[in-house]
């Protein structure tokens, strides 16, 4: 009996290794991302056609806490059930980070530019204060150059600037959600706003980070979700990203600018708004949609069923522009279309007099 249990596993191995390479390839493509790893490990064969293979991995996290000595890295992915299951490596040391970069810091940081270069992730979460002592594992592997990264989400929490920019050329892809954010009230090098991937983004947040973008970087920006606050900016940028809007140049969710420079009343003047109070009775129904406190005027999208609310607020201290499209539902949008759809084609200009008042 034994004799024949060792013939079928030996005919079960000839098997395999007589399948064509493209056909064992496509065999591994569809197994879940552990498989996949310790497929890795069988033989040097299948750990090449892998490292072709990207992984396809919900999350992919790293996080160091410096108080404790310790530097967590967590994989998200969906099992064959299609359930969200996730699994955390520890990596403990026995010395705080002071300068330079710990020793179970640099070991996790390896582990994850391993799995991070042959996988597409929809969600990247980096929490590494500084990046000194780590930029090396980069830069050894050319990730700027040779990666086959493919990132949705990017969340960095850092107070240094080259860990953004590694990450972000990283991946191969572009048009991503980027959030970045600081562990203590920071700030954030101009030349990130330079970047082809932060221009090309579908949405730019920086959270409790004081930057220095100017005016011309960010009418450069093409995300539909923008949150900046900086000295420098002026109301003259918020006026050309809502014209381009209006006119139907570029795509505009949200957007959050905090400067002390900002004039409310200049910039409802330039793109033409109305008051809550004076809207008709359609509008005002339109209008209950807007769940968030702080707006108090209104003005035309690019098409009569896509209004925006703007208003000016004080976050910490200073004057924060903010901007939200208000979507509609389906019988609102024809309600709109049936009664007022032609007589949207123009603000009216005592509706612009009392909204500068």
């Amino acid at each position: 009996m034994s004799n024949i249990e060792a013939m079928d596993c030996t005919e079960e191995a000839v098997g395999w290794r007589s399948i064509p390479p493209e056909i064992k390839r496509n065999i591994i493509t569809y197994l879940a991302f552990p498989d996949k790893q310790n497929m890795m490990l069988a033989n040097w064969e299948c750990s090449r056609i892998c490292e072709t293979i990207p992984n396809k991995l919900s999350e992919l996290g790293i996080t160091e806490f410096p108080t404790t000595a310790k530097t967590t890295l967590v994989m998200k992915w969906k099992n064959e059930n299609g359930r969200l299951v996730s699994k955390m490596v520890e990596y403990r040391g026995r010395e705080m980070r002071h300068q330079d970069c710990p020793d179970h810091t640099s070991q996790a940081m390896n582990a994850f530019v391993r799995l991070w270069r042959r996988s597409k992730i929809k969600t990247v979460l980096i929490e590494i204060p500084c990046f000194e002592g780590l930029s090396y594992l980069w830069e050894h592997q050319n990730y700027h150059t040779d990666s086959h990264v493919a990132v949705k989400v990017f969340n960095i929490r850092t107070n240094d600037y080259r860990l953004v920019e590694f990450a972000l050329r990283s991946a191969k892809n572009s048009k991503q959600d980027i959030s970045l954010m600081a562990n203590d009230h920071g700030g954030m090098e101009t030349a990130i706003f330079d970047l082809e991937k932060i221009k090309k983004a579908n949405s730019v947040i920086l959270w409790s980070l004081i930057s220095n973008i100017q005016d011309h970087q960010l009418t450069a920006l093409s995300a539909q979700n923008i949150r900046v606050s900086s000295q420098f900016l002026t109301s003259s940028s918020i006026v050309k990203i809502l014209r381009d809007w209006k006119s139907g140049k570029r795509k505009l969710e949200r957007l959050h600018v905090s400067s002390p420079l900002l004039d409310l009343a200049d910039i409802v003047n330039q793109i033409g708004c109305t008051c809550w109070k004076n809207m008709t009775d359609i509008c005002q129904v339109i209008w209950r949609e807007v769940d968030e406190e702080g707006y108090t005027f209104a003005t035309k999208g690019p098409k009569f069923d896509t209004p925006g609310a703007v208003g000016l607020i004080m976050s910490e201290g200073t004057p924060t522009f903010i901007f939200r499209i208000i979507k509609m539902t389906p019988s609102m949008s024809r309600l709109v279309s049936e009664r007022c759809g032609s007589n949207c084609a123009e603000v009216r200009p005592q509706y612009i007099e009392q909204a500068s008042n």
